[in-house]
């Protein structure tokens, strides 16, 4: 069969435009999704970042509440809901530091405080500048405070440090030997525990706590202990919690004006009154004996700045320490001494003659050369206060000046004034035999020499940090050859009473330099910068490296080379961080030190929410540090998120006159933080006409940033007036993990 076959063309050809119409307009709508995709993306970054800030407004809300308000063992939980990021822990990348001066038209400045190597630069051009001591305040529940014990110690007395809000549970310790566990002790808040440590060496307590630890040998002796909350400026206190042993203990207290006292022992409280005289050089003391059937922590407060001596030891042949100067260093030029009977040790470690004169009285004492006198002088009543026109070092002894001194004294460093440096000088004040120079070091690493009679070197390490020799009569000098600062220790006689400092305190590093620009010295601990994150959070728990410090400068003030001019704080404090995407990667909001922070859009820096202080009314400035502190346990994660927090602690930091406060942030939003938090300064005439004039600044106060270029720095400006700065510090453990449910 035949069929005829025609191809309509027309139709074909319809059909082919159509679908090559359609193909093209298939590639004009793809082509309008890539274009517009970058703009959807940013439509949907804008949603993450919104949804995202309001939710860290709410947890800074509730941090800023817990932090300041809460007590020890109070908790929140808030759940954070991402939508497409991620929520994770930057442990290296965020921190903050405060800084304030103590003496008038002083400033104080800090470069390179978080950068994880061993060296900071500083910037202090109105006086000398002696040295400056480093405390690692061993902040967050990973970074157990670690309390070293000599070998010639045979018990030790503890009890938790009193803070503002101590903790709520049992303080844990735990004991090592040859850095071998030997036992874990949970102890009480308000309660002691008495440990010997006569069958293990190098004995070592790691606490989840800062403690007061009394350490003794023999008979025990005296020592001056330190106040619960000292004062930045001088180291003076006004309330004490002491770890005391059963038997008969003495309890004396100075101050140089009148003082009433209040002491508790078993729930049962004692008041005394006493009143100073019209002789300004002479100061107020009471003295009071204490016998317990058992050991018991014995709480003290005054109303006056006061310091403690305790002897645990009545017997006035046992018993030596080393006096505090007014300004709070070893070395000085006035200190009030006790009065107690015994005798008093001056040593000149100057080059030239000392002449030191109190009431009624005089001495003249030969360089490096040490003179012993009976103390309190016949006729005085109180506590004479000695002044000396050359900086000097002075012991109180539990005997006359006839006999030899059982006990034993922390040596100052010359080139610090306090209790560790690099170069320690005395002369030894009478031995029977049993005399001994303790080398502690106060660092990573160090080679010192002992000389006197003979020339002695020896290395210290941070697994090997004691050394202990047997000396005669005669001067002594022990001298860091290389490495970090030292803590030196004489003991006299088969009996002694200390109290020890935790690891990481009171590092000191001399200077001697009167400058105009940028100091570099060196932080007395272990180089991490280029490590990993890992091995940096290992050398933050064990003490090889700070993760947060403190900074006392030691200067001249007029009067003493040996005063504390200045101090700082410095944290690093994990920021939580919610990363996302948009039309580029690498975005976040962040929480962090109480700011709200973010970089989106195209990575521009804004703060969201400032960290929170408060002023007033009139010349006052208050901030509490909410540090947040993930615990090991803590998870990450883009699902819902639950974040259960809990304030473990409160304490102060700083509460004294201040005359300049600073503030610096250390992340990529630091300058636009100190930017932002002087926006008031937009209202300021002043400012306006004289830009960067901090002296001309009349009709404002508040936040300025550094005039600085490129600074992260800000300045509380108070038209040049005294300020009361009030600084505390909130460690927040918190825990997050995934929500269920």
């Amino acid at each position: 069969m035949k069929q005829n076959l025609t191809r309509n063309e027309e139709s074909v050809s319809a059909a082919i435009a159509t679908v090559l119409l359609f193909g093209g307009v298939v590639s004009i709508i793809g082509l309008m999704l890539v274009s517009m995709l970058p703009i959807i993306e940013e439509l949907e970054g804008s949603i993450e970042r919104d949804d995202m800030a309001s939710q860290m407004m709410i947890l800074s809300q509730q941090t800023e509440i817990l932090s300041e308000h809460g007590m020890p063992g109070d908790s929140t939980e808030i759940d954070l809901i991402p939508i497409d990021g991620t929520l994770s822990w930057d442990t290296i990348r965020g921190g903050m530091w405060y800084s304030s001066t103590w003496n008038s038209d002083t400033t104080f400045r800090m470069k390179g405080v978080m950068d994880f190597d061993d060296t900071i630069q500083i910037k202090h051009p109105e006086s000398k500048t002696t040295s400056v001591c480093f405390d690692d305040l061993r902040l967050g529940p990973t970074k157990p405070f670690i309390y070293s014990i000599p070998d010639y110690i045979e018990e030790i007395m503890i009890s938790p440090n009193q803070g503002i809000a101590s903790p709520l549970g049992p303080v844990e310790l735990k004991v090592y030997s040859d850095n071998q566990f030997v036992e874990k002790i949970d102890l009480n808040i308000g309660s002691t525990v008495k440990l010997s440590t006569t069958e293990l060496q190098l004995y070592k307590i790691e606490s989840s706590h800062e403690l007061n630890v009394l350490a003794s040998f023999g008979n025990g002796g005296s020592t001056i202990f330190m106040p619960d909350n000292p004062s930045q400026s001088d180291f003076t206190g006004r309330s004490w919690s002491i770890p005391m042993d059963q038997g008969s203990n003495t309890l004396h207290i100075m101050s140089k004006t009148s003082n009433k006292i209040e002491l508790m022992i078993d729930a049962q409280p004692t008041t005394q009154l006493v009143t100073s005289g019209e002789d300004q050089r002479i100061g107020v003391s009471w003295t009071h004996t204490i016998n317990l059937d058992s050991p018991q922590l014995v709480s003290v407060s005054t109303s006056a700045p006061s310091r403690l001596i305790m002897l645990s030891a009545n017997d006035n042949l046992t018993g030596s320490l080393t006096l505090q100067s007014t300004s709070g260093a070893f070395i000085g030029s006035e200190f009030n001494t006790p009065e107690l009977s015994g005798s008093l040790e001056l040593f000149n470690p100057n080059d030239e003659l000392a002449t030191v004169t109190w009431k009624g009285g005089g001495i003249s004492i030969l360089s490096d050369s040490t003179v012993v006198i009976p103390w309190p002088p016949q006729g005085i009543t109180g506590t004479p206060i000695i002044d000396s026109d050359k900086e000097i070092a002075a012991y109180w002894h539990n005997n006359d000046s006839s006999g030899p001194s059982n006990g034993i004294n922390i040596i100052p460093a010359k080139d610090t004034g306090f209790s560790s440096g690099k170069s320690h000088r005395y002369a030894t004040f009478s031995s029977n035999g049993l005399e001994s120079m303790h080398a502690q070091l106060a660092g990573y690493e160090t080679r010192f020499n002992y000389s006197s009679s003979n020339s002695v070197s020896h290395n210290l390490t941070f697994t090997d940090p004691f050394n202990s020799l047997q000396i005669n009569q005669g001067s002594h000098n022990i001298t860091v050859e290389e490495g970090h600062p030292i803590r030196v220790h004489r003991s006299t006689g088969d009996s002694g009473l200390v109290q020890l400092m935790h690891d990481g305190q009171q590092r000191c590093v001399g200077i001697d330099t009167t400058a105009s620009g940028w100091i570099t010295t060196e932080l007395p601990w272990n180089s991490v910068s280029g490590r990993s994150e890992s091995q940096i959070m290992e050398a933050w728990s064990d003490g090889t490296h700070p993760s947060s410090y403190s900074v006392n400068l030691i200067g001249n003030n007029g009067y003493t080379d040996y005063q504390i001019i200045a101090s700082s704080w410095i944290f690093h404090i994990s920021r939580l961080t919610y990363s996302f995407s948009s039309s580029i990667t690498g975005l976040e909001v962040a929480y962090s030190n109480g700011a709200v922070v973010t970089n989106h859009p195209e990575f521009l820096p804004t703060v969201l929410k400032q960290p929170n202080d408060r002023s007033g009314p009139g010349p006052r400035f208050a901030a509490t540090i909410p540090a947040l502190n993930p615990t090991a346990d803590s998870a990450s994660g883009s699902g819902v998120m639950n974040l259960d927090i809990e304030l473990a602690y409160r304490e102060s930091l700083a509460s004294d006159t201040a005359y300049e406060v600073r503030r610096g942030w250390y992340s990529p939003y630091g300058e636009e933080i100190a930017n932002s938090a002087a926006s008031g300064l937009d209202s300021s005439i002043d400012w306006t006409i004289y830009p960067g004039r901090l002296d001309l600044l009349s009709d404002y106060v508040g936040w300025v940033p550094d005039p600085s270029i490129g600074t992260s720095e800000a300045v509380w400006h108070t038209n040049g007036e005294p300020i009361q700065f009030s600084l505390q510090l909130s460690s927040l453990d918190v825990t997050m993990k995934e929500a269920v449910g």
